[in-house]
């Protein structure tokens, strides 16, 4: 029986993990690690995420009718993902929003596939421990005031 089992055995899965980012489907060894901290320091992401179909219409309401209400949304946005105690698997496409060493993320995210749960991220957990605090409030006044206007202000 143990023959047969052998033989007739299906091959084991590859792991497929979504993309932190645009939550397109990457499979085992595809993709790069990063922490909240870098996540949250980049522009270039809180001008995306501003303008994702669950943002946009408070990011209109704040930039065209200085909206508060939509005001503190953006900022309660930016305070959960700042909050945020996790890797970030991000894909070759969303790469590109972060300043971060690309062959080190790379190899951040092989050990992640590796050691799934146990992997442990360099500067892991919230983004206000591991960023100075003068950087931090420079990027939460960036993602809450002007993230996505020029895209709302066309």
């Amino acid at each position: 029986m143990r023959f047969l089992d052998k033989i007739f055995k299906s091959p084991p899965k590859k792991k497929q993990a979504a993309c932190s980012i645009c939550k397109s489907i990457m499979n085992q060894n595809d993709g790069f690690a990063l922490s909240t901290a870098q996540v949250v320091s980049s522009r270039k992401y809180w001008d995306r995420k501003m303008v994702e179909p669950e943002t946009l219409s408070y990011t209109t309401a704040h930039f065209k009718n200085q909206d508060q209400r939509a005001t503190m949304m953006r900022k309660i946005i930016f305070e959960k993902t700042a909050g945020k105690e996790i890797v970030w698997m991000t894909c070759e496409s969303c790469i590109d929003h972060f300043e971060v060493c690309q062959d080190e993320t790379k190899q951040l995210a092989a050990q992640w596939w590796q050691n799934d749960t146990g992997f442990v991220l360099p500067n892991k957990g919230k983004a206000e421990d591991n960023m100075s605090s003068e950087d931090f409030e420079e990027i939460k006044s960036y993602a809450t005031m002007e993230a996505g206007s020029s895209f709302v202000r066309r």
